[in-house]
Protein backbone atom coordinates (compact mmCIF):
# COMPACT_ATOMS: atom_id res chain seq x y z
CA UNK A 1 0.00 0.00 0.00
CA UNK A 2 2.78 2.25 0.86
CA UNK A 3 4.76 1.49 -2.29
CA UNK A 4 1.75 2.25 -4.58
CA UNK A 5 0.82 5.35 -2.36
CA UNK A 6 4.43 6.75 -3.03
CA UNK A 7 4.30 5.82 -6.64
CA UNK A 8 1.29 7.61 -7.31
CA UNK A 9 2.34 10.73 -5.63
CA UNK A 10 5.50 11.28 -7.29
CA UNK A 11 2.99 10.70 -10.56
CA UNK A 12 0.86 13.78 -9.02
CA UNK A 13 2.80 17.06 -10.39
CA UNK A 14 2.34 15.74 -13.52
CA UNK A 15 -0.49 14.78 -13.59
CA UNK A 16 -2.09 17.99 -12.59
CA UNK A 17 1.02 20.40 -13.72
CA UNK A 18 -0.06 24.15 -14.36
CA UNK A 19 -2.77 23.84 -11.57
CA UNK A 20 -2.76 26.26 -8.79
CA UNK A 21 -3.06 24.84 -5.31
CA UNK A 22 -4.71 26.06 -2.69
CA UNK A 23 -3.04 25.99 0.75
CA UNK A 24 -5.64 26.76 3.22
CA UNK A 25 -4.93 24.31 5.64
CA UNK A 26 -3.59 26.96 8.40
CA UNK A 27 -7.24 28.83 8.71
CA UNK A 28 -8.96 26.14 11.76
CA UNK A 29 -11.78 28.47 12.43
CA UNK A 30 -13.82 27.45 8.88
CA UNK A 31 -13.91 23.65 7.53
CA UNK A 32 -12.84 22.24 4.59
CA UNK A 33 -16.21 22.65 3.16
CA UNK A 34 -16.56 26.31 4.33
CA UNK A 35 -13.16 26.70 2.27
CA UNK A 36 -14.76 25.35 -0.75
CA UNK A 37 -17.52 27.58 -1.01
CA UNK A 38 -15.38 30.29 -0.22
CA UNK A 39 -13.21 29.96 -3.34
CA UNK A 40 -16.14 29.32 -5.58
CA UNK A 41 -17.45 32.08 -4.55
CA UNK A 42 -14.84 34.38 -4.76
CA UNK A 43 -13.64 32.43 -8.43
CA UNK A 44 -17.27 33.22 -9.95
CA UNK A 45 -16.98 36.67 -8.44
CA UNK A 46 -17.51 38.05 -12.35
CA UNK A 47 -20.35 35.81 -12.93
CA UNK A 48 -24.13 35.01 -12.82
CA UNK A 49 -24.42 33.03 -9.74
CA UNK A 50 -28.53 32.67 -10.08
CA UNK A 51 -28.12 29.52 -11.27
CA UNK A 52 -25.00 27.75 -9.58
CA UNK A 53 -24.91 24.67 -7.85
CA UNK A 54 -22.78 23.12 -5.71
CA UNK A 55 -23.10 19.60 -5.32
CA UNK A 56 -21.31 18.22 -2.08
CA UNK A 57 -20.82 14.44 -2.77
CA UNK A 58 -20.26 12.45 0.55
CA UNK A 59 -21.16 14.77 2.51
CA UNK A 60 -23.46 12.55 4.89
CA UNK A 61 -23.20 9.80 6.85
CA UNK A 62 -19.68 9.22 8.71
CA UNK A 63 -19.00 11.57 11.64
CA UNK A 64 -22.19 13.50 13.11
CA UNK A 65 -19.97 16.75 13.87
CA UNK A 66 -19.13 16.59 10.49
CA UNK A 67 -22.06 16.33 9.05
CA UNK A 68 -23.58 19.49 11.43
CA UNK A 69 -20.51 21.30 10.26
CA UNK A 70 -22.02 20.66 6.63
CA UNK A 71 -25.41 21.98 7.64
CA UNK A 72 -23.57 24.89 9.00
CA UNK A 73 -22.01 25.60 5.81
CA UNK A 74 -25.21 25.62 4.04
CA UNK A 75 -26.91 27.70 6.50
CA UNK A 76 -23.95 30.49 6.39
CA UNK A 77 -24.32 30.57 2.31
CA UNK A 78 -27.79 30.87 2.69
CA UNK A 79 -27.99 32.85 -0.79
CA UNK A 80 -26.25 30.05 -2.92
CA UNK A 81 -27.73 26.37 -3.68
CA UNK A 82 -25.76 23.61 -2.18
CA UNK A 83 -26.68 20.43 -2.20
CA UNK A 84 -25.64 17.70 0.56
CA UNK A 85 -25.35 14.17 -1.23
CA UNK A 86 -25.29 10.59 0.72
CA UNK A 87 -25.60 7.24 -1.37
CA UNK A 88 -29.25 7.49 0.87
CA UNK A 89 -30.22 11.26 0.79
CA UNK A 90 -29.92 14.34 -0.03
CA UNK A 91 -30.82 17.73 1.95
CA UNK A 92 -30.53 21.40 1.02
CA UNK A 93 -32.00 24.58 2.73
CA UNK A 94 -35.42 26.41 1.63
CA UNK A 95 -34.39 30.34 2.51
CA UNK A 96 -37.23 31.71 4.29
CA UNK A 97 -40.11 33.71 2.67
CA UNK A 98 -39.86 32.18 -0.75
CA UNK A 99 -42.25 30.01 -1.95
CA UNK A 100 -40.47 27.01 -3.33
CA UNK A 101 -41.35 24.78 -6.24
CA UNK A 102 -39.28 21.29 -5.78
CA UNK A 103 -40.04 19.06 -8.63
CA UNK A 104 -39.49 15.37 -7.36
CA UNK A 105 -37.40 13.03 -10.56
CA UNK A 106 -39.44 9.87 -9.16
CA UNK A 107 -37.24 7.18 -10.94
CA UNK A 108 -34.22 8.62 -8.48
CA UNK A 109 -35.59 10.22 -5.30
CA UNK A 110 -38.25 10.08 -2.97
CA UNK A 111 -40.60 8.83 -1.75
CA UNK A 112 -39.39 9.69 2.25
CA UNK A 113 -39.22 13.15 2.63
CA UNK A 114 -38.59 15.60 5.54
CA UNK A 115 -38.53 19.06 6.47
CA UNK A 116 -37.08 20.63 9.47
CA UNK A 117 -36.94 23.86 10.80
CA UNK A 118 -33.28 25.55 11.07
CA UNK A 119 -31.91 27.97 13.38
CA UNK A 120 -35.50 29.57 14.47
CA UNK A 121 -38.60 27.94 14.75
CA UNK A 122 -41.13 28.41 12.48
CA UNK A 123 -44.85 29.73 13.10
CA UNK A 124 -45.65 29.03 9.81
CA UNK A 125 -44.85 26.26 7.15
CA UNK A 126 -47.60 25.49 4.34
CA UNK A 127 -46.72 22.79 1.99
CA UNK A 128 -48.81 20.65 -1.03
CA UNK A 129 -47.49 17.81 -2.64
CA UNK A 130 -46.75 15.68 0.66
CA UNK A 131 -48.73 12.68 2.22
CA UNK A 132 -49.48 14.84 5.44
CA UNK A 133 -49.31 18.80 4.12
CA UNK A 134 -48.38 21.58 6.38
CA UNK A 135 -51.33 24.03 7.14
CA UNK A 136 -49.56 27.28 8.25
CA UNK A 137 -47.89 24.56 10.65
CA UNK A 138 -45.23 25.77 13.69
CA UNK A 139 -42.46 23.99 14.04
CA UNK A 140 -39.47 23.87 16.18
CA UNK A 141 -36.97 21.49 17.69
CA UNK A 142 -38.08 19.94 20.82
CA UNK A 143 -41.72 20.30 19.15
CA UNK A 144 -43.08 19.16 15.82
CA UNK A 145 -40.58 19.01 12.76
CA UNK A 146 -42.00 17.01 9.49
CA UNK A 147 -39.60 14.25 9.32
CA UNK A 148 -40.93 10.85 7.97
CA UNK A 149 -43.34 12.56 5.34
CA UNK A 150 -43.71 10.89 2.39
CA UNK A 151 -44.06 12.73 -1.70
CA UNK A 152 -47.17 11.96 -3.29
CA UNK A 153 -46.89 14.48 -6.39
CA UNK A 154 -43.91 15.32 -8.55
CA UNK A 155 -44.17 18.71 -7.52
CA UNK A 156 -44.20 19.36 -3.80
CA UNK A 157 -44.15 23.50 -2.69
CA UNK A 158 -43.30 24.93 0.19
CA UNK A 159 -43.29 27.83 2.00
CA UNK A 160 -41.66 29.32 5.76
CA UNK A 161 -41.09 32.08 7.93
CA UNK A 162 -38.18 30.40 8.72
CA UNK A 163 -35.23 28.55 7.32
CA UNK A 164 -35.97 24.50 6.77
CA UNK A 165 -34.02 21.70 5.30
CA UNK A 166 -35.12 19.81 2.89
CA UNK A 167 -34.55 16.09 2.76
CA UNK A 168 -35.40 12.99 0.41
CA UNK A 169 -34.52 9.91 0.09
CA UNK A 170 -32.65 8.31 -3.01
CA UNK A 171 -33.28 5.07 -4.09
CA UNK A 172 -31.04 2.28 -5.08
CA UNK A 173 -30.37 1.85 -8.45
Amino acid sequence: MTKCLCSSLRKMPLMFDGTEIVDKSHDQDTTDLHKCVTYIRDSASGLDKSNLCILVVGALGGRFDHEMGNLNVICRFSYMRIVLLSNDSLIHLLPRTYCHEIHIQTSVEGPHCGLIPIGTPSKSSTTTGLQWDLNNTAMEFGGLVSTSNIVKEEKVTVQSDCDLLWTISIKKL
